[in-house]
Protein backbone atom coordinates (compact mmCIF):
# COMPACT_ATOMS: atom_id res chain seq x y z
CA UNK A 1 0.00 0.00 0.00
CA UNK A 2 1.32 3.41 -0.96
CA UNK A 3 2.38 5.51 2.04
CA UNK A 4 0.90 9.02 1.89
CA UNK A 5 0.84 10.20 5.50
CA UNK A 6 3.58 12.77 5.07
CA UNK A 7 2.80 16.03 3.30
CA UNK A 8 6.10 15.77 1.48
CA UNK A 9 4.78 12.68 -0.28
CA UNK A 10 2.02 14.60 -2.05
CA UNK A 11 2.30 15.52 -5.67
CA UNK A 12 1.59 19.24 -5.62
CA UNK A 13 0.08 21.06 -8.58
CA UNK A 14 -0.07 24.84 -8.36
CA UNK A 15 -2.34 26.39 -10.95
CA UNK A 16 -0.84 29.44 -12.62
CA UNK A 17 -3.23 31.69 -14.50
CA UNK A 18 -2.49 33.73 -17.56
CA UNK A 19 -4.24 37.07 -18.03
CA UNK A 20 -7.15 35.42 -19.77
CA UNK A 21 -10.83 35.11 -19.02
CA UNK A 22 -11.43 32.28 -21.49
CA UNK A 23 -12.67 28.92 -20.29
CA UNK A 24 -10.20 26.10 -20.78
CA UNK A 25 -9.56 22.44 -19.98
CA UNK A 26 -6.58 21.21 -17.99
CA UNK A 27 -5.65 17.56 -17.77
CA UNK A 28 -3.64 16.30 -14.82
CA UNK A 29 -3.10 12.55 -14.99
CA UNK A 30 -6.46 11.12 -13.82
CA UNK A 31 -8.09 14.47 -13.08
CA UNK A 32 -9.77 16.81 -15.56
CA UNK A 33 -10.09 20.46 -14.47
CA UNK A 34 -12.49 22.82 -16.24
CA UNK A 35 -11.62 26.49 -15.67
CA UNK A 36 -14.98 28.16 -16.27
CA UNK A 37 -15.49 31.86 -16.99
CA UNK A 38 -18.44 33.85 -18.31
CA UNK A 39 -22.15 33.72 -17.59
CA UNK A 40 -23.68 30.60 -16.04
CA UNK A 41 -25.03 29.59 -19.45
CA UNK A 42 -21.63 30.12 -21.12
CA UNK A 43 -19.89 28.09 -18.43
CA UNK A 44 -22.41 25.32 -18.94
CA UNK A 45 -21.97 25.28 -22.72
CA UNK A 46 -18.19 24.98 -22.34
CA UNK A 47 -18.62 22.18 -19.81
CA UNK A 48 -21.02 20.32 -22.12
CA UNK A 49 -18.81 20.66 -25.19
CA UNK A 50 -15.55 19.84 -23.42
CA UNK A 51 -16.89 16.64 -21.84
CA UNK A 52 -19.49 15.64 -24.41
CA UNK A 53 -18.30 12.05 -24.80
CA UNK A 54 -17.89 11.48 -21.07
CA UNK A 55 -21.31 12.99 -20.32
CA UNK A 56 -22.88 10.66 -22.87
CA UNK A 57 -21.29 7.58 -21.23
CA UNK A 58 -22.13 8.58 -17.64
CA UNK A 59 -25.72 9.60 -18.35
CA UNK A 60 -26.24 6.44 -20.42
CA UNK A 61 -25.32 4.28 -17.43
CA UNK A 62 -27.49 6.42 -15.16
CA UNK A 63 -30.51 6.16 -17.48
CA UNK A 64 -30.19 2.35 -17.38
CA UNK A 65 -30.10 2.48 -13.59
CA UNK A 66 -33.22 4.68 -13.47
CA UNK A 67 -35.09 2.30 -15.75
CA UNK A 68 -34.08 -0.70 -13.63
CA UNK A 69 -35.21 1.02 -10.44
CA UNK A 70 -38.42 2.41 -11.96
CA UNK A 71 -39.37 -0.81 -13.77
CA UNK A 72 -40.36 1.24 -16.82
CA UNK A 73 -38.73 3.35 -19.51
CA UNK A 74 -36.78 6.46 -18.60
CA UNK A 75 -39.21 8.97 -20.10
CA UNK A 76 -42.06 7.58 -17.99
CA UNK A 77 -40.03 7.80 -14.78
CA UNK A 78 -38.93 11.38 -15.41
CA UNK A 79 -42.39 12.52 -16.50
CA UNK A 80 -43.89 11.06 -13.32
CA UNK A 81 -41.16 12.66 -11.21
CA UNK A 82 -41.68 16.13 -12.66
CA UNK A 83 -45.47 15.78 -12.44
CA UNK A 84 -45.49 14.75 -8.78
CA UNK A 85 -42.90 17.13 -7.35
CA UNK A 86 -42.42 20.90 -7.24
CA UNK A 87 -38.63 20.70 -6.95
CA UNK A 88 -38.19 22.65 -10.19
CA UNK A 89 -40.22 25.50 -8.68
CA UNK A 90 -37.71 25.63 -5.82
CA UNK A 91 -34.87 25.74 -8.34
CA UNK A 92 -36.47 28.66 -10.16
CA UNK A 93 -36.93 30.49 -6.85
CA UNK A 94 -33.50 29.95 -5.27
CA UNK A 95 -31.06 29.03 -8.05
CA UNK A 96 -32.20 30.32 -11.47
CA UNK A 97 -28.59 30.98 -12.43
CA UNK A 98 -27.76 27.29 -11.95
CA UNK A 99 -30.70 26.27 -14.13
CA UNK A 100 -29.10 28.43 -16.84
CA UNK A 101 -25.83 26.57 -16.33
CA UNK A 102 -27.65 23.24 -16.66
CA UNK A 103 -29.30 24.46 -19.87
CA UNK A 104 -25.84 25.37 -21.14
CA UNK A 105 -24.53 21.87 -20.35
CA UNK A 106 -27.48 20.45 -22.29
CA UNK A 107 -26.86 22.64 -25.32
CA UNK A 108 -23.13 21.96 -25.18
CA UNK A 109 -23.33 18.16 -25.04
CA UNK A 110 -26.44 17.75 -27.21
CA UNK A 111 -28.53 15.86 -24.64
CA UNK A 112 -32.01 17.29 -24.10
CA UNK A 113 -32.52 19.69 -21.19
CA UNK A 114 -35.10 17.60 -19.31
CA UNK A 115 -32.64 14.69 -19.17
CA UNK A 116 -29.63 16.76 -18.09
CA UNK A 117 -31.73 18.52 -15.45
CA UNK A 118 -32.97 15.16 -14.18
CA UNK A 119 -29.34 13.98 -13.97
CA UNK A 120 -28.67 16.80 -11.48
CA UNK A 121 -31.61 15.43 -9.46
CA UNK A 122 -30.43 11.82 -9.43
CA UNK A 123 -30.51 11.56 -5.62
CA UNK A 124 -33.99 13.05 -5.52
CA UNK A 125 -35.20 10.62 -8.19
CA UNK A 126 -33.82 7.70 -6.17
CA UNK A 127 -35.80 8.96 -3.16
CA UNK A 128 -38.91 9.35 -5.34
CA UNK A 129 -38.53 5.74 -6.54
CA UNK A 130 -37.74 4.58 -2.99
CA UNK A 131 -34.48 3.14 -4.34
CA UNK A 132 -31.79 4.95 -2.39
CA UNK A 133 -28.54 3.02 -2.49
CA UNK A 134 -26.60 2.76 0.76
CA UNK A 135 -24.00 5.51 1.09
CA UNK A 136 -20.42 5.07 2.24
CA UNK A 137 -19.12 8.64 2.53
CA UNK A 138 -17.05 9.84 5.49
CA UNK A 139 -16.57 13.53 6.40
CA UNK A 140 -14.32 15.15 9.02
CA UNK A 141 -13.76 18.74 10.11
CA UNK A 142 -11.61 20.57 12.63
CA UNK A 143 -11.96 24.17 13.79
CA UNK A 144 -9.16 26.72 13.72
CA UNK A 145 -6.92 26.47 16.74
CA UNK A 146 -3.53 27.63 17.86
CA UNK A 147 -2.08 24.74 15.88
CA UNK A 148 -3.56 25.65 12.53
CA UNK A 149 -6.51 26.71 10.34
CA UNK A 150 -9.89 25.05 10.02
CA UNK A 151 -9.98 21.98 7.78
CA UNK A 152 -12.91 20.22 6.11
CA UNK A 153 -12.40 16.84 4.45
CA UNK A 154 -14.38 14.02 2.85
CA UNK A 155 -14.18 10.67 1.15
CA UNK A 156 -16.81 10.93 -1.61
CA UNK A 157 -18.20 7.45 -2.31
CA UNK A 158 -20.98 7.53 -4.94
CA UNK A 159 -22.37 4.49 -6.82
CA UNK A 160 -19.87 2.83 -9.14
CA UNK A 161 -21.89 3.40 -12.32
CA UNK A 162 -21.32 7.16 -11.94
CA UNK A 163 -17.56 6.86 -11.70
CA UNK A 164 -14.72 6.77 -14.20
CA UNK A 165 -14.08 10.41 -15.18
CA UNK A 166 -13.03 12.52 -12.14
CA UNK A 167 -13.70 16.22 -12.78
CA UNK A 168 -13.09 19.46 -10.90
CA UNK A 169 -15.04 22.54 -11.94
CA UNK A 170 -13.05 25.70 -11.28
CA UNK A 171 -15.86 28.26 -11.36
CA UNK A 172 -14.92 31.95 -11.57
CA UNK A 173 -17.82 34.26 -10.66
CA UNK A 174 -16.49 37.78 -10.18
CA UNK A 175 -14.49 37.86 -6.96
CA UNK A 176 -15.62 34.39 -5.88
CA UNK A 177 -13.82 31.31 -7.18
CA UNK A 178 -14.74 27.76 -6.29
CA UNK A 179 -13.35 24.28 -6.83
CA UNK A 180 -16.15 21.72 -7.13
CA UNK A 181 -15.60 17.97 -7.39
CA UNK A 182 -18.08 16.22 -9.65
CA UNK A 183 -18.92 13.87 -12.53
CA UNK A 184 -19.04 14.98 -16.18
CA UNK A 185 -22.28 16.87 -16.79
CA UNK A 186 -23.10 17.24 -13.09
CA UNK A 187 -22.96 20.63 -11.36
CA UNK A 188 -21.38 19.52 -8.10
CA UNK A 189 -20.77 17.04 -5.27
CA UNK A 190 -18.71 19.03 -2.74
CA UNK A 191 -16.02 21.71 -2.71
CA UNK A 192 -14.46 24.94 -1.47
CA UNK A 193 -14.46 28.61 -2.49
CA UNK A 194 -11.95 31.44 -2.23
CA UNK A 195 -13.95 33.11 0.57
CA UNK A 196 -13.08 30.23 2.94
CA UNK A 197 -16.41 28.44 2.61
CA UNK A 198 -16.41 24.66 2.11
CA UNK A 199 -19.10 21.98 2.02
CA UNK A 200 -19.31 18.20 2.23
CA UNK A 201 -22.48 16.08 2.08
CA UNK A 202 -23.37 12.60 3.28
CA UNK A 203 -26.72 10.96 2.53
CA UNK A 204 -28.80 10.04 5.60
CA UNK A 205 -31.62 8.09 4.00
CA UNK A 206 -33.45 7.24 7.23
CA UNK A 207 -34.85 10.80 7.47
CA UNK A 208 -37.85 12.32 5.69
CA UNK A 209 -37.51 13.95 2.28
CA UNK A 210 -39.58 16.68 0.59
CA UNK A 211 -41.08 16.76 -2.89
CA UNK A 212 -40.85 20.55 -2.88
CA UNK A 213 -37.39 21.15 -1.41
CA UNK A 214 -34.07 22.17 -2.94
CA UNK A 215 -31.88 19.33 -4.31
CA UNK A 216 -28.45 18.48 -2.93
CA UNK A 217 -26.33 19.41 -5.97
CA UNK A 218 -27.93 22.86 -6.18
CA UNK A 219 -27.46 23.44 -2.44
CA UNK A 220 -23.76 22.61 -2.79
CA UNK A 221 -23.24 25.05 -5.65
CA UNK A 222 -25.33 27.81 -4.05
CA UNK A 223 -23.36 27.55 -0.80
CA UNK A 224 -20.11 27.90 -2.74
CA UNK A 225 -21.34 31.08 -4.46
CA UNK A 226 -21.59 33.06 -1.20
CA UNK A 227 -19.00 35.59 -0.11
CA UNK A 228 -19.88 35.64 3.59
CA UNK A 229 -19.92 32.47 5.73
CA UNK A 230 -22.89 33.86 7.69
CA UNK A 231 -24.94 34.05 4.47
CA UNK A 232 -24.11 30.42 3.63
CA UNK A 233 -25.19 29.25 7.08
CA UNK A 234 -28.40 31.30 6.96
CA UNK A 235 -29.29 29.90 3.54
CA UNK A 236 -28.92 26.24 4.42
CA UNK A 237 -31.00 26.70 7.57
CA UNK A 238 -33.91 28.53 5.94
CA UNK A 239 -34.51 26.44 2.82
CA UNK A 240 -36.56 23.27 2.58
CA UNK A 241 -34.45 20.20 1.82
CA UNK A 242 -35.53 17.78 -0.89
CA UNK A 243 -33.19 14.98 0.21
CA UNK A 244 -32.01 14.24 3.77
CA UNK A 245 -28.34 15.00 4.04
CA UNK A 246 -25.61 15.58 6.61
CA UNK A 247 -23.66 18.65 5.59
CA UNK A 248 -20.42 19.88 7.05
CA UNK A 249 -20.01 23.58 6.32
CA UNK A 250 -16.58 25.13 6.60
CA UNK A 251 -17.12 28.74 7.65
CA UNK A 252 -13.73 30.50 7.65
CA UNK A 253 -12.34 29.67 11.11
CA UNK A 254 -14.78 26.93 12.09
CA UNK A 255 -16.98 24.17 10.74
CA UNK A 256 -20.51 23.10 11.59
CA UNK A 257 -22.25 19.78 10.97
CA UNK A 258 -25.96 19.92 10.16
CA UNK A 259 -28.28 16.95 9.70
CA UNK A 260 -30.98 18.25 7.36
CA UNK A 261 -34.35 16.76 6.46
CA UNK A 262 -37.87 17.87 5.59
CA UNK A 263 -38.21 18.96 9.22
CA UNK A 264 -35.19 21.26 9.02
CA UNK A 265 -31.54 21.18 10.09
CA UNK A 266 -30.25 19.98 13.45
CA UNK A 267 -26.70 20.70 14.59
CA UNK A 268 -24.53 17.74 15.54
CA UNK A 269 -21.17 17.93 17.33
CA UNK A 270 -18.92 14.88 17.72
CA UNK A 271 -16.15 16.31 19.91
CA UNK A 272 -17.38 19.81 20.84
CA UNK A 273 -14.66 20.38 23.40
CA UNK A 274 -12.01 19.72 20.74
CA UNK A 275 -13.69 21.44 17.78
CA UNK A 276 -13.77 18.21 15.75
CA UNK A 277 -16.72 16.81 13.77
CA UNK A 278 -17.20 13.42 12.14
CA UNK A 279 -20.09 12.09 10.08
CA UNK A 280 -20.85 9.05 7.97
CA UNK A 281 -24.38 8.10 6.88
CA UNK A 282 -26.46 7.66 10.04
CA UNK A 283 -28.49 10.49 11.51
CA UNK A 284 -27.63 11.09 15.16
CA UNK A 285 -29.15 14.43 16.21
CA UNK A 286 -32.05 14.74 13.75
CA UNK A 287 -34.87 12.28 14.57
CA UNK A 288 -37.19 13.08 11.67
CA UNK A 289 -37.23 9.40 10.74
CA UNK A 290 -39.24 8.18 7.77
CA UNK A 291 -41.77 5.35 7.93
CA UNK A 292 -39.62 2.94 5.92
CA UNK A 293 -36.77 3.24 8.40
CA UNK A 294 -39.07 2.80 11.38
CA UNK A 295 -40.54 -0.29 9.71
CA UNK A 296 -37.02 -1.65 9.10
CA UNK A 297 -36.10 -1.14 12.76
CA UNK A 298 -39.28 -2.86 13.88
CA UNK A 299 -38.46 -5.89 11.73
CA UNK A 300 -35.32 -6.34 13.85
CA UNK A 301 -37.15 -5.71 17.11
CA UNK A 302 -35.62 -2.24 17.41
CA UNK A 303 -37.04 1.25 17.85
CA UNK A 304 -35.75 4.74 17.13
CA UNK A 305 -34.67 4.96 20.78
CA UNK A 306 -32.07 2.24 20.29
CA UNK A 307 -28.47 3.28 19.50
CA UNK A 308 -27.38 3.31 15.88
CA UNK A 309 -24.44 1.45 14.48
CA UNK A 310 -22.21 2.51 11.62
CA UNK A 311 -18.88 0.67 11.52
CA UNK A 312 -17.10 3.45 9.61
CA UNK A 313 -18.20 6.04 12.16
CA UNK A 314 -16.80 4.12 15.10
CA UNK A 315 -13.62 3.27 13.23
CA UNK A 316 -12.98 6.93 12.34
CA UNK A 317 -14.04 7.96 15.86
CA UNK A 318 -11.38 5.73 17.41
CA UNK A 319 -8.72 6.94 14.98
CA UNK A 320 -9.49 10.57 15.86
CA UNK A 321 -9.10 9.72 19.55
CA UNK A 322 -5.80 7.92 18.78
CA UNK A 323 -4.56 11.16 17.19
CA UNK A 324 -5.52 12.94 20.41
CA UNK A 325 -8.00 15.10 18.45
CA UNK A 326 -5.06 16.88 16.80
CA UNK A 327 -6.00 16.61 13.15
CA UNK A 328 -3.36 17.88 10.79
CA UNK A 329 -3.71 17.33 7.06
CA UNK A 330 -1.45 14.30 7.40
CA UNK A 331 -3.57 12.83 10.20
CA UNK A 332 -6.77 13.32 8.20
CA UNK A 333 -5.17 11.64 5.19
CA UNK A 334 -4.23 8.66 7.34
CA UNK A 335 -7.79 8.32 8.65
CA UNK A 336 -9.49 8.68 5.27
CA UNK A 337 -7.00 6.25 3.67
CA UNK A 338 -7.79 3.42 6.11
CA UNK A 339 -8.69 0.22 4.25
CA UNK A 340 -9.08 -2.12 7.22
CA UNK A 341 -11.08 -4.01 8.28
CA UNK A 342 -12.12 -5.63 5.00
CA UNK A 343 -15.79 -5.10 5.85
CA UNK A 344 -16.97 -1.46 5.96
CA UNK A 345 -13.57 0.28 5.56
CA UNK A 346 -13.43 4.08 5.45
CA UNK A 347 -11.49 3.94 2.18
CA UNK A 348 -13.62 1.48 0.23
CA UNK A 349 -14.25 0.18 -3.29
CA UNK A 350 -16.56 3.13 -4.03
CA UNK A 351 -14.19 5.90 -2.95
CA UNK A 352 -14.31 8.24 -5.96
CA UNK A 353 -12.07 10.87 -4.41
CA UNK A 354 -10.73 12.37 -1.20
CA UNK A 355 -10.95 16.13 -0.67
CA UNK A 356 -9.06 17.98 2.07
CA UNK A 357 -9.89 21.69 2.17
CA UNK A 358 -7.80 24.07 4.25
CA UNK A 359 -9.58 27.31 5.23
CA UNK A 360 -6.48 29.40 5.90
CA UNK A 361 -6.17 33.03 4.81
CA UNK A 362 -5.07 31.57 1.47
CA UNK A 363 -7.46 28.59 1.23
CA UNK A 364 -6.76 25.63 -1.01
CA UNK A 365 -7.93 22.16 -1.98
CA UNK A 366 -5.92 18.96 -1.87
CA UNK A 367 -7.62 16.22 -3.85
CA UNK A 368 -6.96 12.59 -4.68
CA UNK A 369 -9.25 11.69 -7.63
CA UNK A 370 -9.62 8.08 -6.54
CA UNK A 371 -8.72 5.94 -3.55
CA UNK A 372 -6.31 8.08 -1.50
CA UNK A 373 -3.76 5.32 -0.93
CA UNK A 374 -3.57 4.66 -4.67
CA UNK A 375 -3.90 8.04 -6.43
CA UNK A 376 -1.59 11.00 -5.81
CA UNK A 377 -2.99 14.15 -4.27
CA UNK A 378 -3.13 17.33 -6.34
CA UNK A 379 -3.06 20.78 -4.73
CA UNK A 380 -5.29 23.47 -6.23
CA UNK A 381 -4.72 27.08 -5.21
CA UNK A 382 -6.95 30.03 -5.97
CA UNK A 383 -5.51 32.70 -8.21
Amino acid sequence: MKKIAKFSGIFVLIILFACSDKSRVEYNDKLTILHLFGTPYERGVFHGKALKNEIGKITGKWINEVEDNGKTNFDNVISEFYSNTTIVDSLKKYTPELLNEVRGISDGCGIDYETILAFQLSEEIDVFLDKQEGNKCTAISVNKSGNGPAIVAQNMDPPMFLQGFPVVLHVIEGEVESYVYTFPGFIGLDGINSKRIAITCNGISMLNSSNSGLPVSFIVRKILSFKAPSDALSFINRIQHATPQAYILGLADSAICLECSDLGCVKYETFPENGVNLHTNFSIANHDFNKNYIKLLNSFGKTTQDPYFCPRFFLAYDLIVEHDYSLSIGAIKDILSTRVPDIHPINNERTYGTLIMELSETPYLIISPGRPDEVDFVKLNFK
